[in-house]
């Protein structure tokens, strides 16, 4: 059986950060999205055979602006089974189901991997490293 994940009462800032942008992934919410990105954040997608190159900051908001218009509106739905955080560093299990207009549905199962960087009560995503289900990954680009 499979838990998800519980929300301490008083969560790190750094976990405060993490938690925010997947709320914000959720419904899309790009301009908040943006705010806890560094100026130089990078996402890049494993396993590397999948030949996904690394996006920018930019890219990877157009990215996420370009699924916001294919959904219509529509909110991603989101399981979060783990998180486990280290200074600098956060790994987030979690499962995301997104229903498309056309009525296809997708589910993919990832693991990201996060690096932050801050101090005190202020922290910024500097890179994300998903690691996909590669079978997943394949029928949604096939």
């Amino acid at each position: 059986m499979v838990t998800t994940f519980e929300v301490p009462k008083s969560p790190s800032p750094q976990l405060k950060t993490v938690l925010d942008y997947l709320d914000h992934v959720k419904v899309l919410d790009l301009a908040e999205i943006e705010k806890l990105f560094t100026d130089d954040f990078v996402q890049s997608t494993s396993p590397h055979t999948l030949n996904v190159p690394p996006r920018t900051k930019q890219e990877d908001l157009a990215f996420l602006r370009g699924l916001s218009e294919q959904l219509e509106g529509r909110h991603l739905q989101m399981t979060v089974y783990d998180i486990v955080e280290a200074p600098g560093k956060a790994w987030v299990h979690l499962l995301l189901h997104v229903e498309f207009p056309d009525g296809r549905t997708f589910d993919i199962e990832c693991i990201y991997q996060i690096t932050l960087v801050g101090h005190l009560e202020s922290h910024k995503i500097k890179a994300i490293n998903d690691f996909v289900d590669t079978a997943a990954f394949a029928a949604m680009c096939g």
